[in-house]
């Protein structure tokens, strides 16, 4: 026992954790930088702790042998983001609304982005040794710092989307899709580390439940992309990970007496846990039914029909901004076709949708290196999701379907909150080739000579 705990406290697995903490603290910090600002009170609306947060994340990515050792990175997925770059820099700089005059902010932003990227490739491929594990713990603790939030805030109600609420007043509000982002990518990492063979059983279960756990997290955020992309994910994983020989064998395996005994412990675990916190389930099942109707109302708008109440069915606030932003892109279409040519010049027009605000800002130019970049990445994902090569790239690649959804549904084409993740996709993804054997799932032996 104590062997092993010497084995995973070392130095330099302490080191490789510290730069998975700085990587989780820049494209996963929001959670928790809401709950020390707004539940803690320790520096509530400060931009300047935000700031000093990614400041720190940034710093404990930095190893000792930083400049000395430079490591290889996906030079397809890097030349198509530099292309893109390009596009909006030069608009940034020559083609602009004139209500846009200050881009000092999006520098900012940008420079964020170089410097992540540049300290990825200082970091070495070893931290795919603790990666899902810290990405495990870090996003269960940001989960509980919400559950708590949620708990000691007087003005949250149960029925409203989880979020912690930041502002005074009636300008008070939330921002739920940080914590979904949280949420699902909890469940990725607890699923890889779940069905990873050399996981153990208490792990194994303790991973199931964080899972568990954090898709009633999802539900309770209600957000459509995150909900969307959950689907797409268990979808991909049952395709490319469940043949007709392991179904056999998992039907044969659930058939001897020490599953069975396992079944019965787990239904009697279960059937506890539901007597002791029926409350929990129904608020958990009203979510879900709520979340079922809004959505359920949406299609009926589109469709023109009528709800119970025989009033029109009408899209809610979120839907009804991209249903006008699909109007102003038919507007476009059908009067303007010139404006798809050129653009309209750098963030002209907030729509909503990543894909469509690159082409009607930027037009064919960064339309075309943008959805080069966003399919490629999609491209080497579900690659990487087909043969596992790693845990780190497997995490990626399915981090990026959400990612991929949220391109059609909410975001900017320029935010940090896309291209911070897809510089992790640039450094890991469609490399596994470079790693060494013990980093591989499934290493390649080489024939003795």
């Amino acid at each position: 026992m104590l062997s092993s705990l010497k084995e995973l406290f070392t130095w330099r697995k302490i080191h490789l954790m510290r730069y998975v903490v700085g990587i989780l603290m820049v494209i996963d910090g929001y959670p928790l930088i809401f709950f020390f600002k707004e539940t803690l009170r320790i520096a509530p609306g400060s931009t300047a702790f935000t700031a000093a947060f990614l400041a720190l994340g940034f710093a404990l990515m930095i190893p000792f042998h930083f400049l000395r050792k430079l490591y290889r990175l996906n030079t397809n997925l890097l030349n198509m983001a530099l292309l893109f770059f390009a596009v909006i820099i030069f608009y940034m700089a020559f083609y602009r609304d004139q209500w846009f005059r200050d881009g000092t902010m999006d520098t900012i932003y940008y420079i964020y982005v170089a410097l992540f990227l540049f300290l990825l490739i200082n970091i070495p491929n070893d931290i795919i040794e603790v990666f899902v594990p810290i990405v495990i713990a870090f996003t269960v603790i940001s989960n509980l710092a919400l559950v708590y939030a949620l708990m000691t805030d007087p003005t949250w109600n149960i029925g409203q989307r989880a979020a912690i609420q930041y502002g005074e007043g009636e300008y008070r509000s939330g921002n739920p899709h940080v914590f979904s982002r949280n949420a699902l990518m909890c469940v990725v990492a607890c699923g890889i580390w779940a069905f990873r063979p050399q996981t153990g059983f208490i792990v194994r279960i303790l991973a199931l439940g964080s899972c568990v756990f954090s898709m009633g997290i999802l539900v309770m955020t209600q957000t459509r992309s995150s909900i969307v992309a959950l689907i797409l994910i268990i979808g991909l994983f049952f395709m490319f990970n469940i043949r007709p020989r392991q179904i056999k064998e998992a039907i044969h395996g659930l058939t001897r007496p020490a599953s069975l005994l396992l079944f019965f412990v787990a239904f009697m675990g279960i059937s506890y846990f539901m007597r002791k916190n029926g409350d929990l389930i129904a608020i958990l099942y009203g979510y879900a039914v709520a979340f079922i109707e809004r959505n359920l109302e949406n299609v009926y708008a589109v469709l023109g029909m009528k709800v119970q109440n025989q009033f029109a069915a009408t899209l809610d606030a979120s839907a009804g901004n991209r249903a006008t932003s699909f109007v102003y892109l038919q507007n476009i279409l059908e009067g303007h076709i010139h404006v798809i040519l050129v653009g309209q010049g750098y963030k002209s027009t907030y729509l909503d949708v990543p894909l469509m605000e690159a082409l009607i800002n930027h037009g064919i130019p960064g339309f075309v290196t943008f959805t080069a970049f966003c399919f490629s990445a999609l491209f080497y994902s579900l690659k990487t999701i087909r043969d596992n090569p790693d845990t780190l790239s497997t995490f990626l690649a399915y981090f990026y379907i959400m990612l991929f959804v949220q391109l059609f549904t909410n975001g900017r084409p320029y935010e940090i909150s896309f291209w911070h993740p897809f510089c992790l996709m640039i450094r890991f993804v469609g490399i596994s080739h470079l790693y060494s054997p013990n980093l591989l799932n499934h290493p390649v032996v080489k024939p003795a000579l």
